[in-house]
This record gives C-alpha cells, sequence and structure tokens, in this order.
C-alpha cells in the first residue's frame, strides 16, 4: 500500500483499473485508492504483467503489498461481507465507515479525549455587512467576510493561530483557515492559504471552487494540509449557535451561525437588523477566556465596520 498523503495509515482499494494477468505499462492508472484526505489513482512505476493480491474494498496499512508486477500471474483473494442480526432492534445493517469517516471518527475522539476545551461566544451585527453584499463589485456569502475578518484578527492574537504541544507554545507564521464542506457523509477542510493577505473577492473565489472540487470528489491532500485555524459554518441550514470541536495541532475553531433579522436596542430604539452569532472553541491550554473574549471583539469590530475587510489584502 503507498503512501500518497502525509497523514495517511492505511488505504482502501476502491478499485482495480487494470485486471488480474493484464499487461501494464509504465505510468499506466492501475488502482484508485481512498485515503483519510481523498480518492487518488495509483500509477505503475515499472511495466510487466499484473498479479493483484489485494481486492477490491480491501484496508490495508501502508507497506502492505497490494499487487506485483512481473512476468507471472495469479489469482487475487476476495472478501465478502454480511449484515448482522440483531434482536430486539430488529435486523441490523452494517454499515462500514469510509476513510474520510473513519478519519474524522479519530480526530473527533483525539480532540475530546486530548485538549481541555471551552468555549465563548459573541453577537455581531452583520447589518454593513449586508449592505456591503448589495454592492456590485462585491460577490462574496457572509462566511468569507467572516473567514477574512478572522485572518486579520488573528494576525492581532497571534496564539489563536497557535498550538498546545508537549508542554510549550508553537506560534505559526502563516495564516491558513480551513473551512468545513460536507460532502459524502463525512466532512472535509480545505484551506485558505495566507488568508489575512488575500483580498476578499480572492478569498470568495477560492473558497466556492475549493467547495465545488470537495463535492465532485476532486480536491487534493496538499489542498486539505497545512491549517493553523479553522472555521466551520451552519448558516445555511439556519442554526443560530452551535459549538465546534477544536482540531489536533490547533488552538481554536470558530462555530458560525446563520445571519438572521432580529430585532435589537439601538441607542434607544427597538431595530430591525442583521445579526449573527460566532462560538469560539478553544484549548484551554493555550486560549484563556479573556483571550477569545479579546479575539472574538477584533472579529466583532471588523464585521461591524467592514470597510477593512474590502480594502486590505
Amino acid at each position: 500500500m503507498p503512501r500518497l498523503s502525509d497523514s495517511m495509515e492505511e488505504g482502501t482499494i476502491l478499485r482495480w483499473l487494470k485486471g488480474d494477468g493484464e499487461r501494464v505499462e509504465r505510468g499506466d492508472e492501475l488502482v484508485e485508492i481512498e485515503t483519510d484526505k481523498a480518492t487518488l489513482p495509483y500509477v505503475a512505476d515499472i511495466s510487466g504483467v499484473l498479479h493483484i493480491l489485494a481486492a477490491a474494498g480491501e484496508t490495508l496499512p501502508i507497506g502492505r503489498p497490494i499487487a506485483t508486477i512481473g512476468e507471472s500471474n495469479g489469482t487475487a483473494a476476495s472478501a465478502a461481507g454480511a449484515p448482522r442480526t440483531g434482536k430486539a432492534k430488529g435486523d441490523v445493517t452494517v454499515e462500514e465507515l469510509t476513510r474520510a469517516q473513519q478519519l474524522v471518527a479519530r480526530r473527533v475522539a483525539e480532540s475530546r479525549a486530548t485538549i481541555p476545551d471551552h468555549t465563548v461566544t459573541v453577537a455581531i451585527d452583520m447589518e454593513r455587512c449586508a449592505v456591503l453584499r448589495t454592492r456590485a463589485d462585491v460577490d462574496a456569502t457572509f462566511d468569507d467576510m467572516v473567514l477574512k475578518a478572522s485572518a486579520l484578527a488573528l494576525r492581532e492574537h497571534p496564539r489563536v493561530n497557535g498550538a498546545y504541544r508537549d508542554g510549550h507554545f508553537e506560534l505559526h507564521s502563516r495564516i491558513n483557515i480551513g473551512f468545513v464542506v460536507p460532502a459524502d457523509n463525512a466532512l472535509l477542510v480545505p484551506t485558505i492559504f495566507d488568508a489575512d493577505r488575500k483580498p476578499l473577492a480572492q478569498i470568495a473565489q477560492e473558497t466556492a471552487a475549493l467547495a465545488q472540487r470537495v463535492r465532485a470528489g476532486k480536491i487534493t491532500p496538499p489542498e486539505l494540509s497545512g491549517g493553523t485555524f479553522t472555521m466551520s459554518s451552519l448558516g445555511e441550514l439556519g442554526v443560530r449557535r452551535f459549538a465546534t470541536i477544536v482540531t489536533p495541532s490547533q488552538a481554536a475553531a470558530l462555530a458560525v451561525g446563520a445571519v438572521e433579522e432580529r430585532v435589537v436596542v439601538v441607542d434607544g430604539q427597538a431595530l430591525v437588523r442583521h445579526q449573527l452569532e460566532a462560538t469560539l472553541a478553544c484549548d484551554h491550554r493555550i486560549l484563556y477566556a479573556a483571550d477569545a473574549a479579546r479575539f472574538l471583539a477584533g472579529v466583532r469590530e471588523l464585521l461591524e465596520d467592514p470597510s477593512a475587510l474590502s480594502d486590505q489584502g
């Protein structure tokens, strides 16, 4: 089993593109392998006759032989599974997790087991952002604006862009924000690299393109790596507030709710304005409640006066 990504520990053979006993040439795509981040083809590095050792559907650790290429032929082993049957609950069908789902399960368990997290929530007036979105030269979602505001705020709060590791803090020089995209009953997190240096328009283009690549199954491992901060949004589903988990090797993750019209009091008057709630989940070993509050105050300030979002690259 070849290593196709830095974090890959095992791979699942989805399908063979060449048959057992078939002659293959160097550079031919042999097999599709599902890793922890994406589905990728593996190509032959030599020419010869393919002898398949592992059948489609098998999950094998890195380094385990899946085939040989030589002058001999052979027969591949096959595996079969069957539904398991329960009693009081009726028939139970067991669904095997995909590699992406296994990764999510491991990361969630690792986060909960190793990171003492806490959350801080802030309400943000998005009225000026709503006005900004009506401009002909602005083609960005509310989430794009929150991502850009977070990137600028991370410049002023480097520990939020860091991590706790083995008794010390790691502070990253680049601000790379991963944003959660649901795909095939799993979650993938493509990365906007150097988000603080990119104009809002470029961020909007990149988030849309990366999300489309995730949904089309064309995202690559490098596009899913290198994040220093994570943002998750359920605004499109109408969720007002929720909490996410801290990604291992990061200090915090931002959960973004829906932008809604609500009645609020402004200067003693009841007005209908666009409002948003954002919740920061933090690793308490590196970020205390006051640290989280100051970071969120910076995000709120940038969103309530969004001129800096469109001006800065």
